[in-house]
């Protein structure tokens, strides 16, 4: 379903080149529940833009069903995001002067009706706070509004950035059992958590170290 061959990504700070991902190569199963970890600034949210199609590897391959995402045209590339790709992360990304439907509603084009954003916020319950906007919600209803806007279009993959980071322990749980929801139901996950209790929900483990798989 997913390969990633070989990828290198560096920065520039200044004088000095920082290396985030360097000859990084993971074989993702449809299905599979990947859990990130490793200290910061170890490469796992560069791993997880790279994935995204957000930041283009200095070399190597993301190969998605055996296509190279960088490769391919922009509005195919922008097909991939939209369609095969759900973002969850930590800081929400919501649009302020939308309410929770709008925010949602916005990237449903083609892909899902009214009814199908009903029934997930009534699944995550924030059916009730529909026409609010994000600065009426609490930080849990906004994570809970930015997962439904992540995983509406049914994407193929879920890509989890310290969904949890912002959380207290009851919404990181309800947070946490809807990307179980989504994984039982078939969908990939991969996920990037310093929380203790995020692996266990996970089926495979990877461990980065200042930007190689350890």
């Amino acid at each position: 379903m997913l390969e990633i061959k070989n990828i290198t990504k560096r920065y520039q700070k200044g004088g000095n080149v920082f290396t985030a991902l360097d000859g990084v190569t993971l074989h993702v199963e449809k299905g599979d529940f990947i859990a990130i970890v490793g200290p910061s600034g170890s490469g796992k949210s560069t791993l997880l833009n790279t994935v995204g199609g957000l930041i283009r590897p200095d070399s190597g391959q993301v190969l998605f069903n055996g296509n190279d995402i960088y490769s391919v045209k922009r509005h195919e590339a922008d097909f991939y995001r939209s369609k095969n790709i759900g973002f969850v992360f930590q800081q929400f990304h919501l649009l302020s002067y939308l309410t929770v439907w709008e925010n949602i509603k916005m990237v449903c084009a083609g892909f899902a009706d009214d009814s199908e954003i009903e029934s997930y916020l009534e699944i995550c319950s924030l059916l009730p706070l529909k026409s609010k906007y994000p600065g009426e919600l609490s930080v849990g209803e906004k994570q809970r509004t930015a997962f439904i806007r992540a995983i509406i279009t049914k994407p193929d993959i879920l890509l989890a950035d310290e969904p949890t980071g912002n959380l207290d322990p009851e919404n990181s749980r309800i947070l946490m059992a809807l990307i179980e929801d989504f994984h039982r139901e078939g969908g990939t996950v991969l996920l990037v958590s310093h929380d203790p209790e995020s692996p266990k929900y996970a089926t495979r483990q990877i461990a980065l170290q200042s930007g190689k798989l350890v």
